[in-house]
């Protein structure tokens, strides 16, 4: 937050009405004991599964210490103030660049998804209540580039044109 140079990571947090002119409002979740704040990703909490509050704006990040972990920090005032999920981290694995968790809400399961970066590969897991995950899958030991490292993925389920069918999508950063 300090400048452009690599270092104590933060996830700030800034408005826009247009999404063009951006307002900065200051830093939002702060580097602790675990680490510094990696992305991660956020969502809403439409019917309450965390137990924080209805609406509650529920942020996944990444906790960048000795190990790359995966916290929760929630807000209750529409993404004003966050407050750190006290039981944190979440989902801890032994694996080297272990981060950028995706969240989304997966109808069919009625369950949490989350897609990690993990080494060269993609990681899932599924919860019911954000704070408690349950490894589901992993993808990529055998596909795709290996001389560097996988970031940032995203998945998403998209229609196939003409058919009743869909197909999912995964995005991700590679570097080398």
């Amino acid at each position: 937050p300090y400048g452009s140079q690599w270092g104590n990571m933060t996830w700030g947090h800034s408005t826009s009405n247009d999404l063009i002119h951006w307002k900065f409002q200051g830093d939002a979740i702060f580097p602790d004991a675990l680490g510094t704040v990696f992305s991660g990703s956020a969502i809403v909490d439409k019917n309450n599964t965390a137990g924080f509050g209805r609406d509650a704006i529920i942020a996944m990040y990444t906790s960048a210490g000795i190990n790359q972990t995966q916290s929760l920090a929630y807000s209750i005032d529409g993404g004003n103030t966050f407050i750190k999920y006290a039981k944190n981290p979440v989902i801890t694995e032994d694996i080297t660049d272990f981060r950028d968790p995706h969240l989304f809400w997966y109808e069919p399961t009625q369950k949490w998804i989350v897609i990690l970066a993990a080494g060269q590969e993609m990681h899932l897991y599924s919860s019911e209540n954000l704070k408690d995950w349950k490894f589901e899958s992993s993808f990529g030991k055998e596909y795709g580039n290996h001389s560097g490292v996988w970031e940032c993925p995203d998945l998403i389920q998209l229609p196939v044109k003409g058919t009743n069918q869909s197909k999912w999508l995964l995005i991700c950063l590679f570097y080398t």
